[in-house]
């Protein structure tokens, strides 16, 4: 009898036949730049929206579900859309969910007090897109280059300890991990202030998965738990907290180091040209890097939206 009526369905075009439209997949890593997502899901507004958030424990993840067909979209960072798109996903970005301004950071041991004295160093970094992005942009600060310093691979949960156990002389690492490593003697190097519009948090879609009415229930969905999340702090921030793993002390800094992307922030980088030369500039560095294929139209990142919702 089912598939009776299915034949039924396509054969009249009856719009009665018409079945709900399927759930959004959109993925994610735990960071604190996402958390209205988070904030939604775990009050049960997300699923009634059509959208499921799947989590994955990091960035590589995330990449991997999009490029194997099992998200429709997802939050990256700006250089991990620029490597998808390059190759082959037909990506938008829908909105910036934030800009680092301090978030991401390299802590190092107390003697060393300059870049330049990460020469023969061993620096601890995540093996992502982003760390590896965070660590040429800090080379290239401090006039070094990769064989200058013996890179190893560690997991963020790994930095803390690899500083205590003398594994490493420096992490890539972020803000949360700060209060951590500087009660082991490390201090902040640098950080994300320096390469101002250059890390960028994004929502970005495959453009054939997701329809105009699903574009626009991200943004709504978004926009609603970010402004709820900053008129009620002292209700959601435990909430958020217990949800991403993240100490009050964590949240704190992390935060202080973010700029959450409001809709005036949306409207703004778009309309006064900045997340398009964040995007060329950036497509150009990867290039010239080459940590990414050959890629001739990155400005398609942004769509043709012109609406303030964006």
């Amino acid at each position: 009898m089912l598939r009776l009526a299915l034949l039924l369905c396509s054969l009249l075009g009856l719009s009665a036949c018409h079945s709900e439209p399927d759930t959004l997949r959109l993925g994610s890593n735990r960071w604190l730049g996402y958390a209205p997502f988070y904030l939604a899901d775990s009050r049960e507004q997300l699923k009634p929206a059509g959208i499921e958030l799947i989590e994955y424990p990091n960035a590589t993840g995330v990449m991997r579900g999009f490029r194997n067909g099992l998200l429709d979209a997802a939050l990256l960072t700006l250089d991990e859309a620029l490597i998808l798109q390059s190759h082959g996903h037909d990506l938008e970005i829908l909105l910036v969910t934030d800009l680092s301004a301090g978030a991401d950071a390299l802590f190092a041991k107390a003697d060393i007090q300059q870049l330049e004295d990460l020469r023969g160093k061993r620096i601890g970094v995540e093996n992502t897109a982003l760390g590896a992005f965070f660590l040429a942009r800090i080379l290239d600060h401090g006039n070094l280059s990769a064989s200058d310093v013996e890179i190893i691979n560690l997991g963020v949960h790994e930095h803390v300890a690899a500083v205590r156990d003398g594994q490493v002389d420096a992490v890539v690492s972020f803000a949360d991990a700060g209060p951590a490593l500087q009660r082991l003697g490390a201090h902040r190097l640098f950080d994300s202030r320096q390469l101002p519009g250059e890390i960028i948090d994004v929502l970005a879609i495959e453009r054939s998965r997701v329809s105009p009415e699903q574009r626009q229930q991200l943004r709504s969905s978004w926009y609603t738990a970010l402004g709820e999340w900053h008129k009620q702090r002292k209700r959601f921030d435990p909430l958020i907290e217990q949800r991403l793993g993240l100490t009050p002390e964590e949240l704190a800094v992390t935060l202080e180091g973010l700029i959450m992307g409001d809709n005036a922030l949306n409207q703004r980088l778009r309309e006064e040209g900045e997340l398009l030369a964040s995007i060329e500039r950036l497509n150009a560095y990867l290039l010239k890097q080459g940590l990414i294929e050959r890629n001739d139209k990155p400005a398609n990142l942004l769509g043709n939206c012109g609406s303030p919702a964006c």
